[in-house]
């Protein structure tokens, strides 16, 4: 391809300006050229936009940092060692990363101009596609009966005691709690399907969000010395203060104390570990007899496999919680990790024929999307798949 064309393709790249297909050209062409060509094209393309300035506040100063100082964390496997270059897709130069894992987010978000995942119709879907998922959940009342939120009209819903249960317009669940006491604990669940998501304000005043394959088990009004809640899944709290009232989550391994604080939880069957990642304020994990406290930027992991609480520093804090903003964020992720993901939001099942390989994924993408969109990303690094029906079949 042409010098003069790459220029023009990346100068129209950072103005999002670049059609799908010519956002594909300039894929093919990065994967298809060495190092020294890729960040050629980069410092002109730099040296054109010094002075316009075009792309988001600050955006500028981190490419130009990150291309010229090569500041990138090599990517490593348990039984491989340090070595340069394996980002979002493998074998490609630091240089190329940059512009298509940093650049590329800055295209779909500019396309994208809401962070709320918003599904399509089923019809308005081609047969080799997925749509995204959605604010889907189903409440479960005190006496076993159920409401499915997502069709469920907005306004009052239900009374369970002295609380009344509404649905706002912009479709969060709220509780709101009667001036008179309890007479009797009532416990609602609300649970998330893959492919779904909810919102709910619980009648405390802490907001609560579920991501896909989750659910959160609480009473209608708290009472007594502490707020306590069980959940499956990934769920994030902002938890209204209280020091005469801690608020405690349960999970099937740990159990989190906090008085007020912003915090996510993951805690989903088939990942390898349940993960507490501390936003703001401070909380305790404990398991098994043992605790931790954190503060704010660390993390919690709890594995099966050991009864030792493990304590990250400098935890990639977007990442943990980009899927409550409407991302996914992959910084070092194997496929497998990926897919898992993908399986939950899309409401498919993944399956793979013969082996993955080794390779590690970064990279930052919209929630809102096609499934097709994000296999096609990581079709560019060799990965082979096709859809069928609701399964992702994927080959090396």
């Amino acid at each position: 391809m042409h010098s003069g064309r790459i220029d023009d393709l990346v100068e129209k790249f950072f103005r999002r300006a670049c059609t799908d297909d010519e956002m594909e050209e300039l894929a093919v062409w990065v994967k298809q050229n060495p190092d020294d060509a890729i960040a050629e094209v980069l410092e002109n393309a730099w040296l054109t936009f010094t002075d316009e300035q075009p792309l988001p506040e600050g955006a500028s100063e981190r490419i130009l940092q990150t291309v010229f100082s090569h500041k990138i964390r090599p990517l490593v496997t348990e039984d491989e060692e340090r070595r340069p270059g394996r980002w979002f897709w493998p074998k490609i130069a630091a240089a190329a990363a940059v512009l298509l894992s940093v650049g590329l987010y800055w295209w779909w978000s500019g396309k994208a101009n809401t962070t709320t995942p918003v599904a399509a119709s089923r019809a308005e879907i081609k047969d080799t596609d997925l749509p995204p998922g959605g604010n889907k959940a189903v409440l479960t009342l005190g006496d076993g009966s159920t409401i499915v939120l997502d069709s469920a009209g907005n306004g009052s819903l239900a009374s369970q005691g002295n609380t009344n249960i509404t649905k706002s317009a912009n479709g969060e669940l709220i509780y709101i709690a009667g001036n008179k006491p309890a007479e009797a604990i009532v416990y609602n669940t609300v649970s998330t399907p893959k492919g779904g998501q909810y919102h709910i304000v619980l009648p405390d005043g802490s907001k609560v969000w579920l991501n896909a394959a989750s659910s959160l088990r609480f009473p209608t009004a708290f009472t007594g010395t502490e707020r306590r809640v069980d959940i499956t899944g990934e769920v994030y709290f902002e938890i209204a203060h209280n020091p005469k009232m801690p608020f405690v989550v349960k999970t099937l391994e740990t159990e989190i104390t906090v008085l007020g604080t912003h915090f996510n939880v993951m805690a989903y069957p088939d990942e390898k570990a349940i993960k507490t990642t501390l936003l703001e304020g401070s909380v305790k994990v404990s398991k098994a007899g043992k605790s931790v406290m954190l503060t704010p930027g660390q993390q919690a992991r709890i594995s099966e496999l050991s009864p030792a609480i493990r304590v990250l520093d400098d935890i990639n804090i977007n990442k943990e919680v980009a899927w409550k903003t409407g991302f996914f964020e992959f910084e070092d992720d194997n496929l497998e990790s990926i897919m898992r993901q993908v399986s939950r939001w899309y409401d498919v099942e993944v399956t793979y024929e013969g082996s993955m390989g080794k390779d590690h994924f970064t990279g930052r993408l919209p929630r809102n999307t096609n499934v097709s969109k994000v296999l096609k990303i990581l079709s560019l690094s060799g990965i082979k798949y096709r859809i069928e029906g609701k399964s992702i079949i994927i080959t090396p």
